[in-house]
């Protein structure tokens, strides 16, 4: 009996060890778990400068007049709407100009220092003066400067190709012209005893009627 019994828990024994074998031999085949770490919080840029400032920009309407001169600002879609220009204040207001004389007059006029823009001569969109490339033309302006804009150098080189007696400016002699223009204009409202605010009211030998509603701007050589 008693070599029975012993017999039992002998084969009990190795029965339980078999088990603990099988278990090691299982929580030898899972894989082990790796703790992933935490994802991330993905920040989204922020914005630069030039998009903070192209977000502020708007558009003229129908009522819209030069902040310089007083005069129609054309909408984009209108003939004469890619001379239009506009400027961002210090204060972060904006302005609007017919021509682009009137865009860097405004800084002499009311001695302040403005984010400008242009529009591109082919998509009518607004691109900072300071990237635009700009081509001095014949074309008839609100203002009679005849510069248009170009956000693309290639757009400008070929608007070169198709348009004869046309050439790119740098912004510095359009700058140049422009403060020249206002001192003359200045020294002469000086002579005749005028104020300042009237130092556009001859529109710079330009026609009135050119601002009208049904006015003949005469062909644009595109």
């Amino acid at each position: 009996m008693k070599k029975l019994g012993l017999s039992v828990m002998m084969v009990a024994a190795l029965g339980l060890a078999a088990c603990g074998a099988d278990d090691k031999n299982e929580k030898a085949d899972e894989p082990e778990k790796v703790e992933e770490p935490a994802t991330a919080e993905v920040e989204k840029p922020e914005a630069t400068e030039t998009e903070d400032i192209m977000a502020k920009l708007e558009e003229p309407t129908e009522d819209t007049v030069c902040e310089v001169c007083n005069m129609k600002v054309y909408v984009k879609d209108h003939e004469m709407g890619m001379f239009s220009a506009q400027a961002i204040k210090e204060d972060g207001t904006n302005a609007f100009y017919d021509d682009i004389g009137c865009l860097l007059n405004a800084e002499l006029k009311f001695e302040e220092q403005n984010t400008k823009f242009v529009r591109d001569f082919n998509t009518k969109e607004w691109v900072q003066v300071d990237d635009a490339t700009l081509v001095k033309t014949e074309l008839k302006s609100p203002m009679n400067w005849g510069y248009i804009s170009f956000a693309d150098k290639a757009d400008a080189d070929k608007y070169l190709a198709d348009n004869e007696g046309t050439e790119v400016i740098e912004l510095a002699a359009v700058q140049a012209e422009a403060k020249e223009r206002f001192e003359k204009k200045k020294a002469k409202m000086a002579e005749e005893g005028e104020g300042e605010h009237d130092m556009h009211g001859e529109h710079e030998g330009h026609d009135h009627d050119m601002h009208g509603e049904e006015e003949d701007h005469g062909e644009h050589k595109h």
